[in-house]
């Protein structure tokens, strides 16, 4: 028997009556989105009109907003059916295909005797081998939806709640109180052994909890899953956008302002200069290397499986299963693209959905973080083609050493070892270490276009110049929101978000900054800091305000945009007076006695305390959110809690502990302290369990011997590096040798 029923709530508080009081047995449902829209401007919509319900295991139910207004609510409806609702799923494969059968029929569809000789015949290729897959995806996988299945309820467990149900009815007839005590009895006895078994289910389920499986992982996932608010965005005018068409609309137009270079910087001299030059002939070469069927499979079998498919649905498992003659179909599509120049119109579309950045205001467009969604093939095309063009960054020396992002074997930890080698050795040397930290407003997405190519023209072979205009050309977008998408908008500047290029094409575009004897610069990717040393505060910022000034004229004539505001003024020192203030185009830089480097909290005399302070604060959030898992749990086994510890909690205070592993006792106590309440959760152990045996039993390193381990085994690598910058890292003692004047360690003493 089939059932299907709406009910309709319209509520006007949240307060609930106390017949409703809630109980371990009742269950709350909210729509998705608000159901309270306030007239007040300052007043944001939110959800106020919720369900209280106790639905069985038996049915399934759906929550969704009825947009339409009564009074200053909107009605949420609530459905009720005994089978799940079927959702859509932009997927090709799942665990019921037959991978067999999809390749067979790929390769019953494919031909390889197709004319490739026009930009147009690539476009239509592709279409077709994008048919061909999906076609192929959809016959060969099944849509069988399989019901969540429950255990059911013992025989004893429903022969009480009819015996309860009929003493209920009874006393409602009779009222005597002898009926009502025995109603009262059964209704008791009734929830201690419904909490049994739930209690019970909750045990086997973290029994069953493992790694080798992805449930432990799935588990964990979804506790720490941050949850998304569903408002209302705000439109520049002050109206709401409600709908997910119409949020979709309003991203896409924030996006579009958002993908065009700085209008308000030009440079016409500079401008008319790379303008001459990209109109010039390019000089005659020969032909390049074409690719190999074995060059393509192998990027197939090395991308990662993770990652989202674009708007064609294709993903690396689908890749993986495709025959040979459909790799080989594929690499003569990569190579008419690169005899021709032309990177595919069809592999230039990219899907866009947006996610609220935390601590912003959800409200507002520009709080949300754009991610592209791109075809699976044109993320390979982009690899073989990083994988040419490397050796020739790497042969003219295009990037600077002080270039640490996005560049094989340069970590963010490397970077921040030169800067605090810097502050090191000026507090040895009594000396004021001035430094500057600049924020460049939306870097990657308002790169000047002819700008990179005037660049890239300089030094890479035509054919490849061409391919990446091509590239950086006729470029559009989609934007996701739900079930709703945006029209179509044009990308005219920047770099294309989430492409393989995209980062080195990055690098180049900034691998001419200016420098000046008396600063030093450490930049990763689109992070900025300037240094400046001296025992002269005053010569200090005159030497940082010099730098300063010959970028002001880069950042003009290359339409870079800084923001002041977010960009940090600092001064490294033990002294009490700090450097004088620097302007950039005018406006003061802020200044402040700390600084966030590169995931780092960097304070003004290096005592790692504030840094410290701040990562026990994250780790404390995040056991309170792995509780569950972690504390009162003797079913879970203790290697699996172990690992849980391991791989959630540990990376987040092992992050630069080869930087900040030597700090102050007091300091590396707060972390030593919560890794011992953690192991001693982890084992129940009891109090008279001292700490140490727990590190022993559960062979696990106090911090000290851990920050050691660290250094060392980063010490140790930093002498074959090709970077000159890294391979001075590889000192006994701080760069220069200043005497030990302070008391205090530095992490090269974690070697001793």
């Amino acid at each position: 028997m089939s059932m299907n029923s709406n009910l309709f709530l319209s509520t006007n508080a949240l307060i609930l009556p106390s017949f409703l009081r809630l109980t371990s047995q009742n269950t709350l449902l909210a729509p998705p989105d608000p159901t309270y829209w306030p007239s007040s401007s300052r007043k944001n919509p939110d959800i106020l009109d919720i369900f209280v319900t106790k639905i069985p295991n038996n049915l399934f139910s759906t929550t969704k907003n009825l947009l339409d207004l009564n009074s200053d609510h909107s009605s949420a409806l609530l459905t009720l059916n005994t089978s799940p609702t079927y959702k859509e799923s932009n997927k090709l494969f799942n665990k019921y295909t037959d991978h067999s059968k999809f390749t067979e029929l790929v390769d019953k569809e494919i031909h390889l005797n197709i004319k490739l000789k026009t930009p147009d015949d690539i476009d239509l290729a592709i279409h077709n081998l994008t048919n061909v897959i999906q076609t192929a995806a959809w016959s060969a996988t099944s849509t069988f939806l399989a019901l969540p299945t429950s255990d059911p309820l013992p025989v004893t467990i429903r022969n009480k709640i009819v015996e309860k149900r009929r003493a209920r009815a009874l006393f409602q007839r009779t009222r005597l109180p002898s009926h009502k005590l025995n109603y009262n009895n059964l209704a008791n006895s009734l929830k201690k052994m419904l909490a049994k078994i739930k209690a019970n289910v909750w045990q086997n389920h973290l029994m069953k909890l493992t790694p080798k499986d992805g449930s432990l992982w799935r588990e964990t996932k979804q506790i720490l899953r941050y949850k998304l608010p569903n408002l209302p965005i705000k439109k520049s005018d002050g109206s709401l956008a409600i709908s997910d068409f119409e949020k979709a609309e309003l991203f896409k137009e924030h996006l579009s302002q958002t993908f065009q270079p700085h209008s308000e910087i030009i440079d016409n001299e500079n401008m008319n200069t790379v303008e001459t030059f990209l109109n010039a002939s390019l000089p005659l070469t020969l032909p390049v290397k074409s690719f190999t069927p074995n060059d393509v499979k192998y990027a197939i079998l090395k991308y990662s499986l993770k990652k989202s498919p674009g708007y064609d649905c294709i993903t690396a498992e689908v890749a993986r299963s495709l025959p040979t003659r459909a790799i080989v179909h594929i690499t003569h599509i990569f190579n008419a693209s690169l005899r021709l120049s032309y990177f595919p119109l069809l592999w230039k579309f990219s899907t866009i959905i947006l996610f609220p950045k935390p601590n912003k205001p959800p409200d507002i467009p520009s709080s949300h973080r754009p991610i592209s969604l791109l075809p699976f093939f044109a993320k390979i095309l982009e690899r073989l083609i990083l994988k040419r063009i490397i050796p020739i960054i790497t042969q003219k020396n295009i990037l600077p050493n002080t270039q640490f992002g996005f560049r094989a074997s340069h970590s963010t930890t490397h970077q921040v070892h030169r800067v605090v080698d810097a502050i090191s050795y000026s507090l040895e040397k009594k000396l004021y270490c001035n430094c500057v930290f600049l924020d460049i407003a939306q870097a990657f997405d308002r790169v000047w276009h002819d700008g990179l190519l005037y660049k890239l023209k300089k030094f890479l072979p035509p054919t490849y110049y061409l391919l990446i205009k091509s590239y950086l050309t006729d470029r559009f977008f989609q934007v996701r929101h739900g079930s709703a998408l945006s029209d179509l908008a044009s990308i005219n500047a920047g770099v294309p978000q989430g492409g393989i290029l995209s980062p080195i094409l990055y690098n180049i575009f900034a691998s001419d900054q200016p420098i000046t004897p008396n600063t030093s610069v450490a930049d990763f990717a689109d992070d900025k800091a300037l240094i400046s040393i001296n025992n002269n505060p005053i010569l200090a910022s005159i030497n940082l305000q010099t730098h300063l000034n010959v970028m002001e004229k880069w950042f003009t004539k290359w339409r870079f945009k800084v923001n002041q505001n977010k960009s940090v003024h600092t001064t490294f020192t033990l002294r009490h007076t700090p450097c004088p203030g620097v302007v950039l185009y005018g406006i003061p830089i802020p200044y402040s006695p700390k600084i966030k480097y590169l995931g780092l909290t960097l304070d003004q005399r290096l005592t790692w305390a504030h840094h410290i302070r701040t990562k026990r604060l994250a780790l404390n959030h995040r056991l309170r959110l792995l509780k569950p898992l972690l504390s009162n749990n003797n079913h879970t086994s203790l290697r699996t809690k172990l690992l849980i510890y391991k791989t959630l909690l540990k990376p987040l205070w092992t992050y630069g502990l080869q930087l900040w592993g030597n700090a102050k006792k007091t300091n590396i106590l707060k972390i030593q302290t919560f890794q011992n309440i953690v192991l001693r959760k982890l084992a129940n152990a009891p109090p008279y369990v001292s700490n140490h045996t727990l590190h022993t039993d559960l062979k696990l390193n106090k911090i000290n011997d851990e920050a050691k381990i660290f250094y060392k085994r980063f010490y140790y690598r930093l002498n074959n590096h090709p970077n000159q910058l890294i391979k001075n890292l590889a000192t006994p003692t701080i760069p220069g040798n200043p005497p030990r004047r302070l008391k205090r360690k530095w992490c090269r003493d974690l070697l001793n």
